[in-house]
């Protein structure tokens, strides 16, 4: 008798465990429920095409339901959210958002996917219209259309995390003038503070407007425009985008009385598996063990989205995979500058109180060093930061910033606190050399030598 499988979430994680469990189980049903309008897309590449540098958002689309249906052979059902979970019954209930009709689909094997949603803080005006959230490839078409037919000259960008500096980036490519409102005191809070002034002063040269240590308090609309009150100032506005962060989707599980981890999100084992043996959960909508604090955390982003998609279908056929765990890995471009991060920054290090009671034994060292042989035209400067225990010399971390050869350069450090090395081991690194790509120590190296003084 052939499997029944049901996936609830269309884009990285369902479609990836989908066609895992497709390629591996040619004769089950594999059901796709999907409520919105669109499967597998790059939601990382949505500011860049409201920026203008990618032309079409079909660009942005990997796979479509007709090529899901067709060549893989996934019934995939558009606009069909699902509503309740029995795990006593083993049947999930559905609404088709088309007709009205509810209806229950049976499972042998479920997997949640239901990835996350933006924040909407509890700020007065977000229905306003010309007020948007950027999560869905339907809200960067909204927005693209609002662009199109207004041609807005103002815009408010509520949040300074990386979509909001990357779709500040973005606006100001078209020509628009745009104010950043962030209620930290600093831009970019999944860096170090030290890591970020020079990409501050950066934007602000790009002509954005930061308003740090600040607040929304209402959003009012002032005939055909909009009008921020915030803690400092009152901003007009065209358009405004809240970017203050996103939530898990856990709802269905909560309900159905599946295990949550302490973030809110879903709790997983190592193979993608809930707390009941025939429902599995991946992406953004699960918790994932942090490589550095041996703990479950919720990071939500692309590449453990996809890989954990897979898993879960490569267990669901048979198969027997571990997921590894994440670090956090990530990279951000803001206008010439590029950022990046690994694992434990210097404050999260000493806050979680694995490294001594009041983080004595968190050791940090940034360094700023020639990108290529300091010689090489148009060699410039990477700010590297290591985080290290000051006790083993094991490295828990790292951030770069730069104008080029930041990206990789971090997976270097990705790559070193997976295998558990040492600055000493990184120091000792054979790495590539020649004057137009790199200097004979790279800066990673040189960040881990400084870092080499404070172990012991």
């Amino acid at each position: 008798m052939s499997k029944s499988i049901v996936v609830i979430g269309g884009d990285a994680a369902g479609m990836s465990a989908a066609s895992k469990i497709k390629r591996e189980l040619k004769g089950a049903e594999v059901i796709v429920l999907e409520r919105g309008e669109h499967i597998s897309f790059s939601a990382c590449g949505m500011p860049y095409w409201l920026g203008g540098v990618i032309e079409s958002d079909d660009e942005l689309l990997v796979l479509t339901p007709d090529v899901a249906r067709k060549k893989r052979g996934i019934d995939v059902r558009m606009h069909h959210e699902a509503t309740a979970i029995d795990p006593g019954s083993k049947r999930v209930a559905v609404t088709n958002l088309d007709s009205g009709e509810s209806f229950e689909l049976a499972y042998d094997k479920l997997v949640i996917a239901t990835g996350a949603s933006a924040m909407r803080p509890p700020i007065p005006g977000l229905d306003l219209p010309g007020v948007f959230t950027l999560r869905s490839l339907s809200d960067s078409q909204r927005i693209f259309a609002f662009m199109a037919e207004k041609q807005p000259t103002t815009a408010v960008v509520i949040g300074g995390g990386y979509i909001g500096i990357e779709m500040a980036e973005a606006l100001r490519e078209r020509k628009i003038d745009v104010h950043v409102v962030e209620m930290l005191p600093q831009i970019m809070p999944n860096f170090d503070e030290d890591m970020v002034g020079e990409i501050t002063e950066h934007i602000r040269k790009k002509g954005v407007h930061l308003h740090l240590n600040t607040r929304v308090n209402a959003i009012d609309g002032q005939g055909d425009r909009l009008q921020v009150q915030t803690s400092d100032a009152l901003l007009a506005a065209d358009m405004v985008l809240v970017s203050t962060g996103v939530r898990p989707n856990a709802e269905l599980a909560r309900d159905a009385a599946l295990k949550l981890g302490n973030s809110g999100a879903i709790w997983v084992d190592d193979h993608m598996c809930t707390s009941d043996a025939d429902i599995y959960a991946a992406g953004d909508c699960v918790e994932y063990r942090h490589l550095v604090l041996d703990e479950n955390v919720w990071i939500p982003l692309a590449p453990s989205a996809n890989k954990s998609g897979r898993i879960a279908g490569d267990n669901i056929s048979g198969g027997d995979v571990a997921f590894p765990g994440i670090l956090g890995t990530a990279v951000v471009k803001v206008f010439d500058y590029t950022v990046s991060t690994t694992g434990l920054t210097e404050s999260q290090a000493k806050a979680s109180g694995k490294f001594g009671r009041d983080g004595e034994g968190v050791g940090a060292t940034v360094i700023s060093a020639h990108d290529r042989a300091h010689y090489w035209p148009g060699a410039a400067k990477i700010k590297t930061k290591l985080v290290f225990n000051k006790r083993d010399g094991k490295v828990l971390g790292g951030q770069l910033v730069g104008m080029a050869g930041v990206n990789k350069r971090i997976d270097i450090v990705a790559t070193a606190i997976t295998a558990g090395m040492t600055v000493a081991d990184m120091s000792m690194l054979d790495l590539s050399y020649a004057p137009p790509y790199s200097p004979v120590y790279d800066p990673v190296q040189v960040a881990a030598n400084v870092a080499m003084k404070q172990v012991g």
